[in-house]
């Protein structure tokens, strides 16, 4: 009886082996892992694309299907994919050495890739290779201490964005082209034949174009609507763009007869219900090292453009969080500008009256805010004359971190020029002597 049961259960047992066998030869290979929901087409499209991929992984992102792969030995690559199989973008990485001459050569003029620099430069580079002919953007990181800073070049050497302590992780999913509409594909061909595209970004505020013509980075602003509100672009000093009347203006300015200097040019041209006017906007750098803003129009007159109609939100497009902390902070703020410098998103906002300047760092954290002021509270000023100082300017520097809020102070003592910091309280936080 036993020796039947065995026989029996020997046959069953081949029995079932045959059949899974049989039973695998009629199934489709298992798929690697995150490609049950993958799309045939995006499959197939990558395969093509990148026949030797290793260790691909898949993950859905929106409208796009994103492979994570190594290719040559080489990990960290992220290809971005359309439901129909169309390709989007690519983020690889290449050794430092093999940038582009031109962006090499930009990137060594700055204050981060001179010799003796304190700056720490990865010697990787990631790239962002993108589809429809939307420029490639390489991305050069360095390092400081704790601060971190991303530079993006276009394949010329035109530095397109600088982004100071952005988020770790860092997806680049933003990055992904979009194709502009008719209407505003026309009215870029219009003024800037032969543009290239840098990026396009939809908020709710409204649209903001970056392309570049003629090596010049630009940056156009349009309403929700389509209606376009203004555009501008970096110059030098010595630009011929900038009418020597204007150039005239600054240098009468009282900021540069107190011996400030010229740091950054932007030229604006602004649509005012169908009038176009022309400013330029100098960033200028005081012997306290401050950083002050003078507005010229195009005839010499000193005045600073209405950018976005003076509505709520003034039609410039920022990020939701970022808005978030301007209604909660500053509510009933009109956003006038917003702008990259040193690294930081700076918001320009008219609040109480008065035009702040609001500044984040890459992870869209606020860092400080500051304005210009006549009023002085009773304690600051109190406790710079008992300090042995003489007030010198009528105008302050009113500053709001999130650790500790200040005023800056211009005085003089025993014949010394000097730039007080002090908390609302009073307490001298800093004494900076102007040599």
């Amino acid at each position: 009886m036993k020796k039947f049961l065995s026989l029996c259960l020997l046959s069953m047992a081949l029995m079932g082996s045959l059949a899974a066998c049989s039973d695998d030869d009629n199934q489709s290979p298992v798929p690697p892992p995150g490609t049950g929901d993958v799309p045939e087409s995006v499959l197939a499209q990558f395969n093509s694309d990148y026949p030797d991929a290793e260790g691909v992984t898949w993950t859905q992102e929106g409208d796009y299907y994103t492979a994570s792969f190594s290719e040559g030995g080489v990990a960290g690559n992220r290809a971005w994919y359309e439901r129909d199989g169309r390709w989007g973008m690519t983020k690889y990485e290449i050794p430092f050495e093999r940038l582009p001459a031109a962006v090499r050569d930009a990137f060594d003029a700055t204050e981060y890739g001179q010799s003796g620099s304190e700056w720490r430069v990865d010697r990787e580079v990631e790239v962002l290779e993108r589809c429809d002919g939307t420029e490639t953007i390489y991305i050069i990181e360095a390092e400081r201490g704790e601060s971190e800073v991303d530079l993006f070049y276009t394949a010329e050497g035109v530095l397109v964005k600088e982004i100071l302590d952005a988020a770790p992780e860092k997806n680049y999913g933003e990055y992904l082209p979009q194709s502009p509409d008719d209407t505003l594909e026309s009215w870029l061909n219009q003024r800037f034949p032969g543009y290239r595209l840098v990026d396009l970004d939809t908020d709710d505020g409204g649209l903001e174009v970056e392309f570049i013509y003629e090596r010049r980075k630009y940056e156009a602003f349009f309403t929700r609507g389509g209606e376009w509100l203004y555009y501008k672009a970096d110059l030098r000093y010595n630009s011929e763009l900038i009418p020597a009347v204007v150039k005239d203006a600054v240098e009468a300015s009282d900021l540069m007869q107190q011996g400030a200097r010229v740091d950054d040019v932007e030229m604006y041209v602004v649509n005012a219900n169908g009038t176009e006017t022309t400013y330029f906007c100098f960033e200028l750098e005081t012997r306290y090292d401050d950083d002050r803003k003078l507005f010229v129009r195009a005839d010499g007159t000193l005045e600073r453009p209405e950018l976005g109609g003076g509505q709520t939100g003034g039609g410039v497009p920022v990020e939701g969080d970022v808005e978030t902390f301007l209604n909660q902070q500053y509510p009933g703020a009109v956003i006038l500008e917003r702008d990259y410098d040193d690294g930081y998103l700076e918001i320009d906002i008219r609040h109480d009256g008065v035009v702040k300047e609001v500044r984040f760092n890459g992870s869209n954290e606020w860092v400080r805010t500051e304005w210009e002021t006549r009023e002085l509270p009773d304690a600051v000023r109190a406790a710079v004359e008992a300090a042995g100082y003489r007030i010198t300017d009528r105008e302050f520097e009113r500053v709001e971190t999130p650790d500790r809020n200040w005023y800056e102070v211009e005085a003089v003592k025993d014949r010394s020029e000097w730039n007080l910091y002090v908390a609302d309280d009073g307490t001298i936080l800093e004494e900076r002597r102007d040599d």
